[in-house]
């Protein structure tokens, strides 16, 4: 073959082959009549709008069908999938109550009032896994829908959101919750409405609880899966329920700890309805720093007369103890301000108005309750007080509250009825004890309660 002719032939090999391989590889170069084939198709034009079968969707994600339901009196009806990674709990509980006070001065009316105390609608669940939580409660009669401060706090006055929280609860010993929730201060104020022994709360937990606030909180109801020590910290904007307006940036800082050295048991509920055959003690103590106070008694109460906020420590120490029908729950409670921070409001003239005195304090309760074996039937008896122990440096007012009632359960506390009656005196400055007692107000109530 002349040479010419076989350089001719072979010349296009060359050229295909990189520089940098020896020849030999170069035919691995040349495509293959399949390859070459796809490598030369022409992608398909694209169809005009309109025209032509619809462009391919990824399949949408299967519907989760609620495959569990179930109904238990008192805990509501809950829905739920197969693998529980998403459930709904739906409960409501209602109470009416009906209240008679009678003053014991001269001249003073007896007042009365029949009216729906609570009425209240919660939704719980967990959603994207059984560690994704929420809790939300609703109230909607007229007091579930007061607020803490009064009407010129940045909050809405009248709106039916109680809770509205989310739990992260995948370490057992650092839970966390974030959103509005009953502060974790005093034992009597987180124990819920519907779960008291009496109608309602102690005066001195009217007087020294810190009520809801939004927030975030870490928290263990069983540290180290021992079962009897349990704690919760958390910070809170200060402003209490509902607030929603730009403000200053004090907070509350709160802090709980609780030992139950006999054994885990139900320390979140009044009365020993379970006649627990073992004795069960809690003991709890929890200390608060509210930076900037805007009300008198912290997220609640009137604001001060000059318009300024306060700087207030909160202390409390409580117990909580059952065995067979016998309960016992006691508190006390600590409030001394640290510092008031005047507003500068004026009065009509134009004159400044004095500083206010903070309302600091104590605040002591003790109750004592006996479920009667067989029946579903409990008399309880409670005393608290407040007292003034700081003189003309606090505006405090001393009162004392003594009573006793019963409590027919019917379904526990998801279905009951419950009377008690008490006698109410303040004692002003110089007054005599005895003198204060005698002009106090005798107060009848009666509460029946339905939750489902």
């Amino acid at each position: 073959m002349p040479v010419n002719l076989a350089l001719a032939l072979t010349w296009p090999l060359m050229q295909a082959a990189p520089t940098s391989r020896p020849l030999v590889d170069a035919p691995e170069a040349v495509p293959t009549p399949e390859r070459a084939e796809v490598a030369t198709a022409a992608p398909p034009a694209a169809a005009p709008v309109g025209e032509g079968p619809a462009a391919a969707k990824p399949p949408d994600k299967p519907e989760l069908k609620v495959e569990k339901f179930k109904f238990k009196p008192g805990k509501g009806f809950e829905f739920a999938t197969k693998d529980g990674k998403y459930s709904l709990t739906i409960r409501a509980r209602l109470q009416v109550r009906y209240d008679l006070e009678h003053p014991n001065v001269p001249g003073e009316q007896i007042e009365h009032v029949l009216q729906i105390r609570r009425a209240r609608l919660q939704f719980a669940g967990n959603v994207f896994g059984k560690h994704n939580r929420y809790y939300i409660q609703f109230g909607f009669s007229p007091r579930d829908m007061l607020g803490g401060l009064p009407d010129d706090s940045p909050s809405i006055r009248y709106n039916p959101v109680r809770d509205a929280r989310l739990e992260f609860t995948y370490l057992r010993d650092f839970t966390i919750w974030a959103g509005q929730m009953k502060v974790p201060f005093s034992r009597q104020r987180v124990i819920s409405s519907g779960n008291q022994q009496f109608v309602d709360r102690s005066s001195v937990n009217e007087e020294f609880n810190l009520d809801r606030d939004i927030g975030v909180q870490a928290r263990s109801d069983d540290i180290g899966g021992i079962g009897f020590l349990k704690y919760a910290v958390g910070v809170f904007m200060g402003d209490g329920r509902n607030a929603y307006a730009l403000t200053n940036t004090g907070a509350l800082y709160v802090g709980r700890v609780t030992v139950m050295p006999l054994g885990k048991f139900d320390d979140e509920s009044e009365g020993d309805l379970q006649r627990l055959k073992k004795p069960g003690l809690s003991l709890a103590g929890a200390y608060a720093y509210h930076d900037d106070a805007p009300g008198e008694r912290g997220v609640h109460g009137a604001r001060p007369a000059d318009g300024g906020t306060t700087d207030i420590h909160h202390a409390t120490a409580d117990l909580m103890f059952k065995w067979r029908g016998l309960s016992v729950e006691s508190a006390f409670h600590y409030r001394k301000a640290r510092r008031r921070n005047p507003g500068g409001a004026v009065d009509e003239l134009g004159v400044p108005i004095p500083v206010a005195l903070p309302r600091d304090g104590v605040g002591f309760f003790t109750q004592v309750g006996y479920l009667i074996p067989p029946a579903n039937v409990e008399f309880v008896t409670r005393w608290s007080f407040v007292r003034n122990i700081f003189g003309d440096r606090s505006s405090l007012i001393d009162r004392d509250e003594l009573g006793g009632g019963v409590n027919w359960y019917i379904a526990e506390h998801n279905f009951k009825v419950s009377f008690d009656y008490f006698r109410v005196w303040d004692t002003f400055a110089g007054m005599p004890v005895r003198r204060a007692m005698a002009d106090g107000i005798d107060r009848f109530r009666l509460l029946v309660q339905l939750a489902f």
